[in-house]
Order: structure tokens, then sequence, then C-alpha cells
């Protein structure tokens, strides 16, 4: 068989896989959008800045995206592909789709890229300027994965390209009771979430675990209210699982819900047992797993 057949044929294999996944997904929870175009463009650190000790913003200069891409939500997010030390970016024209993963698993080990997910705070079309907040532990208080060293370490000049991503705050458009629950890992999709819902009659019940003064301080949902938890010496994630269990909450019509991955999967499991919210109507997601390499 022949290269290109075989290519062909693996590809189309793996469509299949990917639409089975989704439609199983689709039944059991709140599904993302879909964008009807991908790609992998090439990029430039223009600026990096803490904006709170555990926040890091980097603006990059992504021109490939001008004239076609824009948000689709206010959780929207990207990949940063992002080169091993001492290398730079292989040909990554061969990615299509929304999952370079498997363009990029193919490459030799010693020059292939990391791929890591991060949200989108804001993006300027004219500028082709993309601003993405990342949220770091202390230095030294856990193991940083790939993603986390290189966010931590980016300058002003450092290449990387941009894979589009999505937006997975995506309600009924009857959803009026809304719960938003995460840790500050969440915080950049909730600020946005809370800042996109003024204006809409959105009721949001939002709750927050953190650490003190990690994150910039959340502004109050217009209408609803704002819960923020101090962990603590606790285990990631407690906390907020309590506040949300003792919250004196009206019926909510959907949920979302982000952070450590026991936090999400125990606020979505109260949310559709306790509170009576469909599964389809939850959207959850862990953004890290407690005890395995952070970013």
């Amino acid at each position: 068989m022949n290269a290109p057949l075989t290519d062909t044929l693996t590809r189309g294999a793996r469509q299949v896989a990917e639409r089975v996944a989704s439609e199983v997904y689709a039944r059991t929870m709140a599904m993302p959008l879909e964008r009807s175009e991908h790609a992998c463009v090439p990029a430039t650190v223009l600026r990096v800045e803490w904006v709170a000790p555990q926040l890091r913003r980097l603006t990059v200069h992504a021109p490939g995206l001008a004239g076609w891409y824009a948000p689709l939500g206010p959780d929207e997010y990207v990949g940063l592909v992002m080169p091993r030390p001492g290398t730079t970016l292989p040909d990554l024209s061969g990615i299509s789709g929304p999952n370079p993963r498997p363009v990029i698993g193919e490459m030799p080990e010693e020059t292939r890229p990391d791929v890591r997910w991060y949200t989108v705070r804001a993006w300027r079309p004219e500028l082709a300027e993309l601003d993405v907040e990342v949220v770091l532990h202390p230095e030294g208080e856990v193991e940083e994965g790939p993603g986390g060293r290189w966010v931590r370490d980016a300058a002003p000049g450092d290449e990387l390209a941009v894979q589009t991503g999505t937006t997975c705050y995506h309600p009924p458009a009857d959803a009026r009771v809304q719960v938003i629950a995460g840790d500050e890992t969440a915080y950049p999709s909730i600020v946005q979430i809370v800042e996109g819902a003024r204006g809409t009659g959105t009721e949001l019940h939002v709750l927050l675990e953190t650490a003190p003064g990690a994150v910039p301080d959340l502004p109050e949902p217009e209408l609803g209210t704002l819960t923020v938890v101090h962990r603590g010496e606790r285990r990631p994630g407690e906390a907020l699982v309590e506040a949300v269990r003792a919250a004196d909450l009206p019926q909510p019509d959907y949920g979302w819900v982000s952070g450590e991955q026991e936090l999400a999967a125990q606020v979505r499991r109260h949310l559709v047992r306790d509170r009576g919210v469909a599964k389809t109507s939850v959207y959850f997601c862990a953004y890290w797993i407690l005890g395995r390499p952070r970013g």
C-alpha cells in the first residue's frame, strides 16, 4: 500500500474514532462548540507580564490568524506548541484540524515540540496579537511540566506556534441560572464568563477556590453571587466542594466546572445528583491532576 493512501486511511480512521467519542461524550456532558476551521500557525512572543503572583500573561504575534480567526466564547482556549529546550520548531505544515498531537507524535522525540492548552484573554485582530493567560504554582512548590516551565521562562522574541481551539462555555439559550466553579487554574476563564454575562440577564453563582493573593480579585457578577474560599492546608478542591454543597442556590439550569480533576468530578456529581441538573447541561474539565506534573 502506498504511503499517501495509508496516510489517508489513517486520518479517516482517526476522524471516525474522534466522532464516535464526541457522540458518546455528548450524552454525558455539555459539549464545547465545534469550530469549522482550524490552523496551527507560527507565532512570536511579544510581551510577558506577571499580572499577579501566580498569573502570567503572554502576548504573542500570530499573523496567520489575521483575517479569519475570532474567539467563539469567553473561555476560548488555544494550544501553544512550544519547542523543546535547545531546539527550534520543526515543520508543522502537516497539521490540520483541531488536534496537532497525531502529527507531532510521529516526530523524533529529541525535536518533538510540546503542546499545552491555555485560555485566551484577548484577541486584537488589527494587530494579530493574542493574549494568553496561564496560572502557575509558586516556583518550586510542585513539579512543573514542560508547558509550565516554558511559560515561566518565556521572553520576547521566543518562537512558538498557536493551534486554534474553541470555547467550552456554551450554555443553552434558556439557561438563566448558572453555577460557575473552579480553582485558580480556571480563573482566566471564569473572569471572562463573568464579564461576558453582563447585560444578558444571566444569573451567575460563581465559586472559586484559591490561595490568598494568587490571582486578581474576581469581579462580582451583575446578577447572582460570588463565593471565594481559601484552601489553606487542605487537599485541593475540598474547600470548594464543601462550599458548593453548602450554597443556598436557586435551581441551576447549567453548570461549568474546571480545575483539579477530583474537584471537577465531585462538583459535577453534586450538580447532577443533588441539584438535579441534567448531565448534558454540565460542562466539566480536569485542568490538572494532583500528584502529576503541572502544565
